[in-house]
């Protein structure tokens, strides 16, 4: 018999035994109970390890792990990087995690700045909402109005509205106007406000509320000019939403702050009740210095609606922390920051690994779920570093966050494309296929324009690497494998530059380059070149068969199809039916067609695929490909699957544009190649995470990274949790 082992929670920092783990059904009674104190020590380890990356080992091997935790619940809490760095700089030595943390929030009470007292609000004057669209500016008006009829009286309280833009926003103030009996006008531009505020010089205090104007519109200043010209003393109150992203509320500030004339009164901030964290609302007032006038906590005019107290708002963010856990923190990029600060780390041996990244992925759960999260944690590792896309996804990572200038264009290409042409034998068929696609980049955090990619991938389905992209924008292109050429003419002259590169790049290799559509001089000037393509085609397309016009989807109905397996068969292809999952199966049929115009040259191969539903024997979907490969080199039956691969594929180029907003911004030569080529690279793992069968093992523990269920690790979240997954690894390793 073995002899039992000690408990974890004594003994956190020893490596876990070897050959102790217990066949299923054979857990001790107390597992359970002793699984969260057992959790709970590994993240404390992990805390330790965080807290010796956050300091250098300037403060000594002996340093409690007090700080690293300050770290975690402040930004769990949403407060930003720059203020949790500051505030753990300032921690006094000596405390515990407790009292690391009570410290820390009388620090935040006594700097976050509110109103003092409400009379000096309601001593009189004129005050402006101003803020984006959507943060509650009229509700929060008629809030304020009630308030101050509540202390001053009917007569001594008037509204304006600037708001001529939005259907009913005048007409939904003069309701709030008439309940409480306060006269409301409506203003179209500075003489108009001058006129009104010297008819109402009577009252003594006017609320005007504004047009919302995004932080990004050049009408935020000439919004602050009109209102200085208001030939009285306008304050300005800035409006800022709880429930919006810490960035967002940063730049609403700057821009509100930095128009014309005098800066911004104050804030008031609303929806309370809507907003998951507080923190990143009272660090952008804490930081810019503006002092809190109110608070909204719901819809209810005039109940929702309390003054500002810093200790009230503070014990409120953090009692939010214990109601839902972060999902954006830290984000990879705190992650990626810690890891690179590390000056010298010891090496890890892999149970220590495990340890440090159990700690960090496993949520609090059942028993018998931890236990088995646990166990598929190796396998998850194992998998992530076997996976060419995902190990390859890993390795430029380090690279491009390696120093402040990120990486170079040749570091993120070239070792794509030398794995490519290493592990092409082992991972492909006969061919090497070159998905080519786009995807727009227009959005928060994007580049605007179009990303015109192509993305290598295996004949039996998995996804490579993305070695050259193309950012289409507004004065020109982009290509990250030339970015000092002229930019090209149109994007099927952009197309041609990606083939003629990859080829070049990887001559020996057999390509085959999978269009979208295209037309009959591409088509021809591609097989002039000596390039292998399909390219799928729409059904209305006009061609020639049997020396008739007629379309694609005629020809579909003409040829016999014979079944050439199932979708599930290559993987990575899982398609779907109308919406839902399907028992499919793959049908093909080749035939040969004339493309009009073109009659004294060489026909055309035509290939028809069609998903039957095999329940209902419906076609569930149907796809044309034309190509200039013989059937000796691929039968229908390859080339459709190809084609339902290429439709599937479309995902990738989507995942391009959720990893370009997930990734740090790099400074230096080439920045915007560079985040491209990174951001396909990881498009490719995210790819084999969502498609490969083989990856089912790494979903849970990715969903416990990003703090989300299974089921909601989407395209979106995919990229983040990656990128969660290999800082955890850098610091697990010792990185």
């Amino acid at each position: 018999p073995r002899p039992p082992a000690a408990p974890m929670a004594r003994m956190p920092d020893a490596p876990m035994p070897q050959g102790l783990a217990l066949p299923p059904g054979t857990l001790p009674a107390d597992t359970a109970a002793g699984l969260q104190n057992a959790i709970s020590a590994l993240r404390g380890a992990l805390e330790s390890r965080m807290d010796g990356l956050l300091w250098g080992g300037r403060q000594g091997p002996g340093r409690e792990p007090a700080g690293a935790a300050l770290f975690r619940s402040l930004l769990d809490a949403g407060f930003s990087t720059k203020l949790v760095r500051t505030l753990v700089e300032r921690m006094p030595e000596g405390l515990d995690a407790d009292a690391a943390l009570a410290w820390a929030r009388n620090e935040l009470v006594t700097h976050l700045p509110v109103l003092g007292s409400e009379d000096t609000f309601l001593s009189g004057g004129v005050y402006a909402l101003v803020g984006p669209t959507g943060v509650g500016k009229t509700t929060t008006l008629a809030k304020l109005a009630a308030r101050c009829v509540a202390r001053e009286g009917r007569d001594q309280v008037a509204m304006l509205t600037t708001d001529n833009f939005r259907i009913g926003a005048l007409e939904q103030l003069q309701i709030y106007g008439r309940l409480m009996g306060v006269p409301t006008h409506s203003v179209r531009d500075a003489g108009e406000l001058r006129r009104l505020l010297a008819e109402l010089g009577s009252r003594k205090i006017v609320l005007i509320d504004t047009t919302g104007i995004s932080q990004r519109d050049r009408h935020v200043a000439e919004q602050a000019a009109m209102l200085c010209d208001a030939g009285k003393t306008v304050r300005r109150l800035l409006v800022l939403n709880a429930a919006s992203q810490g960035d967002t509320l940063d730049e609403v500030a700057h821009a509100y702050r930095n128009g014309v004339g005098e800066d911004v009164a104050g804030c008031i901030i609303t929806k309370l009740d809507e907003a998951s964290r507080l923190g990143a609302a009272l660090d952008t007032a804490i930081r810019h210095r503006l002092p809190i006038h109110y608070m909204s906590v719901g819809q209810k005019v005039p109940e929702h609606l309390e003054l500002a107290r810093p200790d009230a708002l503070i014990d409120r963010a953090f009692a939010m922390v214990e109601r839902a856990r972060a999902l954006y923190t830290p984000s990879e990029a705190d992650l990626a920051s810690l890891w690179s600060s590390a000056k010298e780390t010891p090496a890890v041996d892999p149970a220590r690994r495990r340890q440090l990244l159990a700690s960090a992925i496993l949520r609090p759960q059942g028993g018998a779920a931890a236990v088995e999260a646990a166990q598929n944690l190796d396998d998850t590792l194992n998998w992530l570093d076997s996976d060419l896309a995902c190990a390859r996804a890993r390795a430029s990572w380090r690279e491009y966050v390696s120093d402040g200038a990120g990486s170079s264009l040749s570091a993120l290409a070239d070792e794509p494309l030398a794995m490519a042409r290493r592990e092409f034998s082992a991972v492909c068929g006969r061919h090497l296929l070159v998905m080519h696609g786009k995807v727009g980049m227009k959005g928060d955090n994007l580049p605007g324009g179009t990303l015109l990619g192509s993305m290598l991938m295996s004949d039996r389905g998995a996804a490579l690497a993305a070695p050259a992209q193309q950012l289409a924008l507004a004065h020109g292109m982009l290509s990250s494998f030339a970015p000092g050429a002229a930019a090209q003419p149109d994007p099927a002259a952009a197309l041609e530059a990606r083939v003629r590169w990859l080829g070049g790049q990887l001559g020996q290799v057999p390509l085959v380059h999978m269009l979208e559509a295209g037309t009959s001089a591409l088509w021809s000037a591609l097989t002039e070149q000596g390039v292998s393509w399909v390219a799928r085609s729409p059904g209305g397309l006009r061609v020639i068969q049997d020396e008739c016009p007629t379309n694609l989807n005629a020809v579909g109905k003409s040829v016999g199809y014979l079944p050439v397996g199932q979708p599930g068969d290559m993987p990575g292809l899982r398609p779907v039916a109308g919406g839902r999952a399907a028992p499919l199966a793959l049908w093909a049929s080749g035939t040969e067609i004339g493309l009009p115009g073109r009659a004294g040259e060489s026909a055309m191969r035509l290939v028809c695929a069609r998903l039957i539903d095999t329940v209902s024997g419906e076609v569930a979907a149907q796809f044309f490909g034309l190509t200039n490969l013989p059937a000796s080199q691929a039968d229908a039956g390859t080339v459709a699957r190809w084609l339902v691969l290429q439709d599937e594929a479309k995902a990738g180029f989507r995942y391009m544009a959720n990893a370009w907003q997930a990734l740090p911004a790099v400074d230096g030569a080439h920045a915007l190649a560079r985040q491209a080529l990174m951001a396909g690279q990881l498009a490719a793992a995210c790819w084999q995470l969502a498609h490969s069968p083989a990856a089912e093992v790494v979903r849970g523990p990715l969903s416990g990274v990003a703090g989300v269920d299974r089921v909601k690790l989407t395209g979106r979240m995919l990229p983040v949790a990656l990128l969660k997954m290999y800082a955890m690894l850098e610091m697990a390793d010792g990185g």
